[in-house]
């Protein structure tokens, strides 16, 4: 925890480095015509769903408590690697985000990628109407990969901040947000939604590599991880040298950001609700998921 000296100095070091983020930004926003396509285009995303509400569904192994079928006709946001659960099916997203940086890697001569390869393409038939929202940088490969997939791009660059302002303005330079799940609530509040119900957004996946998860099994994802594939995560992880010292730092970073963005959610006049019971999701208002259609069905 930062006292306020080492808060204030912090904010103003951000605050210089975001204007030469700005300028780094529109001096290529000068030169390259794509960018200037791309960020006119979002501008088709700007209220669109103006006054609705959506759902932005996390991965967390909380799902599993829901009736996931009462979001058929809800605006659904799904995020990272939802497609290897069976609830994706079922949730028909509108909308999904990929931010994980290790996923623009995929490389289809690299037989561990291979899978994850096939799981995206295959959404184009299971999912045709779905539309991708990833980072502009990071997007060559991915084109590349998925031809035929239906893309938004965001240009995420800035340090995230309280001070910063209009940070949903997805057709402008926009923060780098510590978690998927600030992408989309960013996003739902640049198309004009005015209420948005997290679930499965359980924030409990720094301890799926805990030593006591491999007795219980309780934690991590929606979705079924295989021994070959939790291996690799782990190799991948002490090869990084990352630990439950950088997964707690990476969270804290994550629970800042949720709150910084809880603000600008009050500051549109939308309102954000936990819809899971479950989770470590403790400042987000939590309501009662069945309840949000009780008085729809009566």
């Amino acid at each position: 925890m930062f006292g306020r000296r080492e808060t204030v100095a912090m904010s103003v070091i951000n605050f210089i480095d975001n204007y030469r983020r700005d300028a780094k930004f529109y001096i290529e926003w000068l030169t390259s015509k794509n960018l200037r396509s791309e960020m006119s285009r979002n501008k088709t995303l700007k209220d669109l769903h103006k006054g609705k509400r959506c759902f932005i569904i996390g991965n967390g192994p909380s799902l599993k408590h829901y009736d996931l079928n009462k979001l058929t006709n809800e605006l659904v946001f799904t995020v990272n690697y939802m497609m290897k659960s069976d609830y994706f099916k079922i949730l028909d997203s509108n909308y999904h985000l990929f931010f994980d940086p290790i996923i623009f890697g995929l490389n289809p001569e690299k037989e561990d990628d291979k899978e994850n390869i096939e799981l995206i393409s295959k959404t184009k038939e299971t999912n045709p109407d779905m539309t991708y929202i990833i980072p502009y940088r990071r997007r060559k490969n991915f084109l590349k990969l998925f031809p035929d997939h239906k893309f938004f791009f965001i240009y995420n660059y800035k340090t995230y901040t309280p001070l910063l302002k209009k940070a949903s303005h997805l057709h402008r330079i926009t923060p780098g947000f510590q978690n998927v799940i600030v992408y989309a609530i960013n996003t739902a509040l640049y198309m004009g939604i005015k209420e948005i119900y997290l679930l499965g957004v359980d924030m409990t996946g720094f301890l799926e590599h805990f030593e006591y998860n491999k007795i219980n099994e309780q934690w991590g994802h929606s979705y079924f991880k295989t021994r070959e594939e939790n291996e690799k995560i782990i190799k991948i992880l002490n090869e990084q040298k990352i630990d439950n010292e950088f997964y707690l730092k990476t969270y804290g970073k994550t629970f800042e950001h949720l709150k910084t963005m809880q603000t600008d959610v009050l500051a549109n006049d939308a309102k954000l609700f936990n819809a899971s019971e479950h989770g470590a999701l403790d400042f987000i208002p939590r309501v009662d998921y069945e309840k949000i259609f009780s008085n729809e069905e009566s």
